[in-house]
């Protein structure tokens, strides 16, 4: 899905973040308690309309998201993946909320303590967090730290916090979440079919001969799906979890994205999911050192069009990394089932 796709849904999203950041004050006077200290970000409400890039960074792991020309936030660094934006929202009321209750350590060997160590640090838990304008221009920065549950109350959670120029640490009056995994901001759901209305899948492993699953006749909400082909003199082992592959293929969450490459093939195995109405979805496993990459495709007419075009603007020029040991659950041989092999 191109970023310029989302502009105009987006749109509207991003002109309501700005305006939530700017009313966040009067919006809230009566129904927050109130809290002595300086703000932990003094003036944000005011530059709120600056806004135009938000990092964090956590160790190795790192995440830069933009507004673009079209008001849209996306994911600066992966091509303009579009994030949620109530997740932006969130981070920056909190950002805009908080202020230094109360002060804390100034020795940086206890920082690791409070979480509020180098956050550049290979096994850091701290995190930076850095807005800047749309030129560059610093407009703060932050370490966040760990939260303190039940700081100021019943269901009010508190952050540690720290400027990075500065040794003193704060028990900041709000709940920041910030994080640099690429999942917490978007939308993780690839793929979410109902294994009912799937008629067919097959599984197709470099090496290997295709593997072919179809629906039992008995149907019903939770169907059982049968091996094609099984050698003769063979069965197909007790419990072989040949269901168990159908619910993996069709229900697939993200760990990461980044922009296709049109001319990467599938090498380590395509899946084939053919649904009733005449859907087909392919999907395309391609394998990048230890880590499992998917693309995904579908095509589809009459009442299976609309569904067709729904995931192809989803995903259309997209590579989605897989969590840990999926492509593994999805990837299976015909000897993976049957008995003897």
């Amino acid at each position: 899905m191109k970023p310029s796709s989302f502009a105009a849904l987006l749109l509207a999203s991003a002109v309501v973040l700005l305006l939530a950041i700017v009313t966040y004050s009067s919006a809230t006077r009566l129904a927050q308690p109130k809290f002595s200290g300086a703000p932990l970000v003094p003036g944000l409400v005011t530059s709120a309309a600056r806004i135009a890039r938000i990092e964090v960074k956590q160790g190795d792991a790192s995440v830069a998201i933009a507004r673009n020309a079209g008001g849209a936030w996306g994911l600066a660094d992966r091509d303009g993946y579009p994030v949620k934006i109530e997740a932006v929202r969130a981070l920056l009321v909190k950002l805009a909320e908080a202020n230094l209750v109360e002060p804390k350590t100034r020795s940086k060997d206890r920082f690791s303590l409070l979480e509020l160590e180098d956050p550049s640090g290979k096994d850091a838990k701290s995190r930076l967090v850095r807005l800047t304008d749309d030129k560059g221009a610093a407009i703060t920065e932050v370490v966040v730290g760990k939260k303190r549950f039940d700081a100021f109350g019943a269901n009010r959670s508190g952050t540690y916090v720290r400027r990075p120029s500065d040794d003193q640490t704060w028990l900041a009056s709000a709940d920041i979440a910030a994080s640099a995994n690429v999942k917490d901001w978007v939308n993780t759901g690839v793929l979410d079919l109902q294994p009912a209305k799937i008629s067919a899948l097959t599984v197709e492993v470099p090496g290997e001969k295709p593997m072919r699953l179809t629906r039992d006749a008995a149907g019903g909400p939770s169907p059982k799906f049968n091996l094609v082909g099984v050698p003769d003199g063979k069965k197909v082992k007790e419990g072989g979890g040949v269901d168990t592959l159908v619910r993996a293929a069709t229900t697939i969450d993200l760990d990461d994205v980044r922009k296709a490459d049109p001319k990467a093939a599938a090498d380590a195995g395509t899946v084939k999911i053919e649904g009733d109405g005449g859907l087909v979805v392919t999907l395309g496993f391609k394998k990048a050192g230890a880590d499992t990459w998917l693309s995904v495709a579908a095509t589809g007419e009459g009442d299976a069009k609309a569904q067709a075009e729904d995931i192809n603007r989803r995903s259309a020029g997209w590579d989605f990394k897989l969590p840990a040991g999926k492509a593994a659950s999805i990837l299976k041989r015909t000897s993976d089932f049957v008995e003897g092999s």
